[in-house]
């Protein structure tokens, strides 16, 4: 009997896709990265806990000069995973990685003095120059 019900419909099959993965070693390098930040900052906090401890420095020391390094590995592999994204961009490869430094966007500026502003100021912070009501911003221009 189970053959009959199977006899009206049409079998599955295996369809190949193509597959392709660009994202290589460069994918763990943030991980490690992170690992020895994690580490310098974990002998850091030790060598505070030891120091209180005993009384002595020479573990702040050592958990400073821990720190240092983690700090500096952690950028250093961060920047060559950005580096390796950015090659990888540049051969026309498609890649998740992010690349610090690329971000758009706007600002709000004041246009006597160049300083930042927030765009609902009345009065620029820096120079207390006035600024025309939003909306109407050209309507305020060559009236002194």
């Amino acid at each position: 009997m189970g053959l009959d019900l199977d006899q009206g419909r049409e079998m599955a099959r295996i369809v190949a896709q193509p597959f392709r993965d660009t994202e290589g070693k460069e994918a763990a390098l943030p991980v490690v990265a992170r690992i020895f930040l994690v580490a310098g900052i974990v002998a850091c906090l030790a060598g505070i806990v030891l120091t209180i401890l005993t009384g002595g420095f020479l573990p702040l020391g050592l958990g400073i000069g821990s720190l240092v390094p983690g700090v500096a590995l952690y950028v250093l592999f961060g920047a060559l995973a950005e580096v390796i994204v950015l090659l990888k961009r540049i051969a026309g490869l498609p890649c998740r990685g992010t690349i610090s430094g690329m971000t758009e966007g706007t600002i709000s500026v004041c246009s006597e003095c160049g300083s930042m502003v927030y765009p609902d100021n009345v009065k620029c912070p820096s120079c207390n120059a006035d600024f025309a009501p939003v909306g109407r911003a050209g309507e305020g221009e060559g009236k002194s």
